[in-house]
């Protein structure tokens, strides 16, 4: 399948594999860009060194290409530097403001690189495209990452039209009929993120892919209080807690912060100059900065989910694509099946529009 983002960045089909924390691992990666689609790692959830191990990783396991994603304003400087002293050949950013975002493209581009842009909004799409990123991922409602207010149906083709640079669709696809609509909205692919994860390669405990396979559609829930932005999760004990409390102890925010120092290997004063840079990209103020706190508590329970495997006490991000989980295939399969039947889908339209 043929589309400007399989042009864009070297790849045999119009999907990529979304960059969730603790969930995309260099395996999983490889397998994806294997299958030929392009598989995404994650990046907020290493320190330089291990991130820079993590790319040369991924290189041992595949030729193809590969991208890196990106939230800037968490010690992004140092990261930003590993990935573009790495030359990783696709990276996606998320989140972040122009000041930091504009330096970043740059330095990607100077090496070649193309960057994808994650954004929920169609101002935001705008923009994106004239700091220079190359595409741009057009997340929806129904997501598990962060998002805005509105669905693919509107978003998609709204941003599609705003703006001249291919665009992705994620949030809500795990199958060929998502694909085909996406196409058919304007998308250039789509970006696949729970589906992918739910795959015989992810290294995540079998809890969690269980979790995925039973759950429903109506089966997340979407709120700030998780993180400080819309984040899409499992409605699961933890989540109705936080929900019934909407707050949270300042002592859960300071040890979380010392966990974020301890994992990315920052001292007092990167750790600070983060967290300032966390508080302006989410409003600045004290309501930027209880947002910034709120994303340092619910990275760790985000990791009580996916890393300790505890789909009951920790925070498990899932989208709304959940209910079209039914099985854990390989990746290889995923893709295949899903391009299969986006093609017999758009061949179908084609017929049906000549008759």
């Amino acid at each position: 399948m043929k589309t400007r983002m399989t042009e864009l960045f070297g790849i045999k089909y119009p999907i990529m594999l979304a960059g969730m924390n603790w969930l995309t691992t260099p395996k999983l990666v490889a397998a994806v860009s294997n299958a030929g689609a392009l598989g995404v790692l994650a990046g907020a959830q290493y320190n330089p060194d291990s991130l820079r191990k993590a790319i040369q990783e991924i290189r041992k396991l595949t030729n193809k290409p590969f991208g890196v994603n990106l939230t800037l304003g968490i010690a992004s400087g140092p990261l930003a530097n590993v990935v573009i002293e790495e030359k990783v050949p696709v990276v996606n950013y998320s989140l972040g403001r122009p000041p930091e975002i504009q330096p970043f493209i740059q330095g990607v581009h100077s090496y070649g690189g193309k960057v994808i842009g994650t954004i929920a909004l169609v101002r935001h799409a705008q923009r994106s495209e004239q700091l220079g990123a190359d595409s741009l991922i057009i997340t929806g409602y129904e997501a598990a990452s962060h998002s805005g207010n509105v669905g693919a149906l509107v978003l998609v083709p709204q941003v599609v039209e705003a703006v001249k640079v291919p665009c992705i669709g994620a949030g809500g696809y795990a199958d060929g009929k998502g694909l085909a609509a996406a196409l058919a909205l304007g998308a250039e692919g789509i970006s696949m993120g729970t589906r992918l994860a739910a795959t015989k390669e992810a290294e995540v405990s079998d809890a969690i892919k269980e979790t995925w396979v039973k759950s429903t559609e109506e089966d997340t829930v979407i709120d700030p209080t998780f993180d400080g932005i819309n984040c899409r999760v499992l409605r699961n004990k933890k989540a109705e807690e936080m929900l019934k409390k909407k707050s949270f102890p300042l002592f859960d925010a300071w040890s979380a912060g010392m966990m974020m120092k301890k994992e990315l290997k920052i001292d007092y004063g990167q750790l600070f100059k983060t967290a300032n840079s966390l508080r302006k990209s989410r409003g600045g103020g004290l309501k930027g900065m209880a947002s910034a706190m709120r994303f340092s508590v619910g990275g760790r329970l985000f990791r009580t989910a996916t890393v300790g495997g505890d789909p009951v006490n920790g925070i498990l991000m899932m989208g709304q694509t959940v209910g079209r989980i039914h099985d854990i295939p390989t990746v290889q399969e995923v893709i295949d099946r899903t391009v299969a039947e986006a093609k017999q889908i758009l061949s179908k339209m084609n017929r049906q529009i000549a008759d």
